[in-house]
């Protein structure tokens, strides 16, 4: 695949937006005890502004997408990626612990555009023919942010000094926004697309049902949710398997966790390639599979009580299969919608998180002091992603599509 200079400049642009999110999670991470500490509050609290974020994104998700189908891309981008850095500063006022879950939400309510509204313009502004290839890049770029966020965020904190780690993240929404004003095109302009059933003539509540209506798009959000449900299962039961099982260092944990997430970049990646030579439906059947596959190889393993490397490389080569699911599910849910991108892309991410929240939390109420529950649910989430690209295939719409 060939891009032209321009294209790839905007490709990194949407990169950029869409690591707002990884990056102000993972940024932050590592302030959790100085936060705790600073605020006379306890880490449980603190560890309730990560909850509080993922609830902003998911609700957010849902405006940014929508608004975008209807003024353009760019305008929703400006406002809410100015608001986010306004947030950023708001945090650094904070003196309570309260403060700090309504600045978090509202960052993350503001940051969600930077998830949905890039998806949208890959469909708007690239070929049918590139959008896999495109996803894929732009997965691999922002990829980078998870490996490199933690050990940034660390470095920020300087003297014990979190405040500085909300300081890059409005810096950061102050680089975006400058960038998408100057340099990112207007791919949406909803009065130039015209249809048999037109934006004016649709209201929100029926852009959604729209939607649904497509079952090409549910059967790819349902699987694209579940693969990054096992993916947050994952990153959240990390600590406890690194750490607390394997007796690991928090620098060591940090070189393990940055592996593993090269994993997640190379399956991302691998994805520009395969689809040369499979179509992108094939790739989401063989990816389920396969992480069906690792999932039974896990459960064994911590039955049988092998090493911690072991089950360390079978989780690395899990990342490489989800990140070719995850990349391939987005292609394919949005494939079906040109005019209606934004709001399928927001109702995909929407319940990418909502059945995350759920998924993770049913993970936590059953733990045990072992690493059981996490790998029963990794294999849970695969198989059931076999089955809805194996029985529901027939069902979708588009039967032609890649």
């Amino acid at each position: 695949m060939k891009l032209s200079n321009k294209e790839i400049f905007i490709v990194i642009i949407l990169s950029l937006l869409a690591s707002f999110i990884a990056l102000s999670i993972d940024l932050y991470l590592p302030s959790f005890k100085f936060i705790a500490e600073d605020l006379h509050t306890d880490m449980g609290k603190v560890q309730i502004s990560l909850s509080v974020f993922i609830g902003g994104l998911a609700v957010g998700q849902l405006l940014w997408g929508t608004l975008s189908d209807r003024v353009g891309r760019k305008l929703p981008l400006i406002i809410a990626i100015s608001v986010y850095s306004i947030a950023s500063i708001l945090v650094v006022t904070t003196h309570s612990i309260e403060e700090l879950w309504l600045y978090r939400f509202l960052q993350a309510f503001c940051g969600s555009a930077g998830m949905v509204v890039p998806r949208a313009v890959v469909t708007d502004y690239f070929d049918r023919g590139k959008t896999a290839k495109i996803f894929s890049l732009l997965a691999l770029i922002s990829g980078v942010g998870p490996i490199i966020a933690p050990s940034i965020g660390t470095l920020l904190l300087g003297g014990n000094s979190w405040h500085n780690v909300f300081v890059a993240m409005a810096v950061f929404g102050a680089v975006s926004v400058f960038l998408v004003i100057f340099f990112l095109p207007e791919t949406h302009s909803p009065k130039e697309k015209t249809t048999a059933y037109t934006k004016k003539e649709r209201g929100v509540l029926a852009s959604y049902i729209h939607v649904f209506q497509n079952k090409q798009f549910v059967v790819y959000t349902l699987v694209g949710s579940i693969t990054f449900s096992a993916l947050m299962v994952y990153i959240s039961n990390s600590p406890f398997l690194i750490m607390e099982k394997g007796g690991f260092t928090g620098t060591q944990y940090s070189l393990v966790f940055g592996l593993n997430a090269i994993g997640m970049v190379v399956g991302n990646y691998s994805v520009g390639f395969l689809v040369n030579r499979f179509s992108t439906r094939t790739l989401v059947k063989f990816a389920s599979l396969l992480q069906t596959i690792f999932g039974v190889l896990l459960v064994a393993c911590i039955l049988a009580e092998l090493p911690l490397t072991i089950i360390l490389a079978l989780l690395f080569l899990s990342l490489i299969v989800i990140g070719i699911s995850l990349t391939s599910t987005i292609d394919l849910a949005l494939a079906p919608f040109r005019n209606d991108s934004g709001t399928a892309s927001a109702v995909f991410g929407f319940f990418q998180l909502a059945l995350t929240f759920v998924i993770s939390g049913v993970a936590g109420l059953v733990q045990n002091n072992s690493v059981m529950p996490m790998a029963i649910t990794l294999l849970s989430c695969a198989v059931i992603s076999f089955v809805g690209t194996t029985i529901l295939k027939n069902k979708s719409d588009n039967g032609k599509a890649k």
